[in-house]
């Protein structure tokens, strides 16, 4: 699936990534022993936000190879 289609899907299971629905290896809201998550070390551009339906923003974590895949094509039309 395209990271720059807009998708909608209701249930959406936390471990999975809203664009691509495969695992997002957040640690997020798992045991603290587990430490940080790479999530909250990055950016996220605004703009791959406005790709999630209104249900899943800031519900649940987008994956590295969406949030990478979002920034070469993002970076690209600069």
């Amino acid at each position: 699936m395209c990271v720059l289609n807009k998708v909608s899907r209701v249930g959406m299971e936390l471990e999975n990534c809203p664009l691509c629905y495969r695992h997002n290896n957040c640690c997020n809201g798992k045991e603290k022993s587990l430490g940080d998550c790479w999530c909250t070390k990055t950016f996220f551009p605004s703009e791959l936000f406005d790709l999630l339906p209104p249900e899943a923003v800031r519900k649940t974590c987008i994956c590295e190879s969406c949030l990478n895949r979002f920034k070469s094509t993002f970076s690209d039309e600069n």
